[in-house]
């Protein structure tokens, strides 16, 4: 298994996270009530003491700048690996149920303020080089698509 999960190009990708796709799933075909179950599982994770924690090392602690460091502070197993997959895997998730439509945009940011944006700056510094290496020019295009559109949203707000 490699070190990051190789997303499938936008277009073809079938994207599940165990920690917020099933609460989506469960809203469709509803109205208002599965959205508000959505909305109200994201803010479980994001006040969890493991996405703190993750969170808190990705801003203060993980600190690199190349593709080489990542894979060097991060190896397999690591807790550092962990946190990092914990938070980007996340928000790359809720740029991609974004996208399709499955999340309202505008209560997404609101509960999850600058986050993605955070976790976005964090990793354009190396995100080219890994997209290289692994041959996955789609690899967190959801992250990226999230930053931007929160960028637009806090500029439009």
């Amino acid at each position: 298994m490699p070190i990051f999960r190789r997303n499938q190009p936008a277009s073809t990708a079938v994207r599940a996270d165990a920690a917020v796709a099933p609460a989506v799933a469960a809203s469709a075909g509803s109205t208002g009530g599965g959205e508000a179950a959505a909305l109200l599982h994201i803010c479980q994770i994001i006040t969890s003491d493991d996405f703190d924690a993750a969170y808190h090392w990705l801003r203060v602690e993980f600190g690199v700048n190349t593709w080489e460091d990542v894979k060097r502070k991060c190896p397999r197993g690591s807790r550092e690996l962990r946190y990092l997959q914990r938070v980007v895997l996340f928000v790359d998730t809720l740029g991609d149920l974004l996208r399709r439509g499955q999340l309202p945009e505008t209560p997404v940011f609101k509960l999850i303020d600058e986050i993605g944006l955070n976790t976005w700056e964090m990793v354009l510094p190396w995100v080219a080089d890994a997209r290289r290496e692994l041959a996955n020019p789609a690899l967190y295009a959801n992250l990226e698509s999230l930053a931007g559109r929160f960028f637009d949203w806090q500029r439009e707000g």
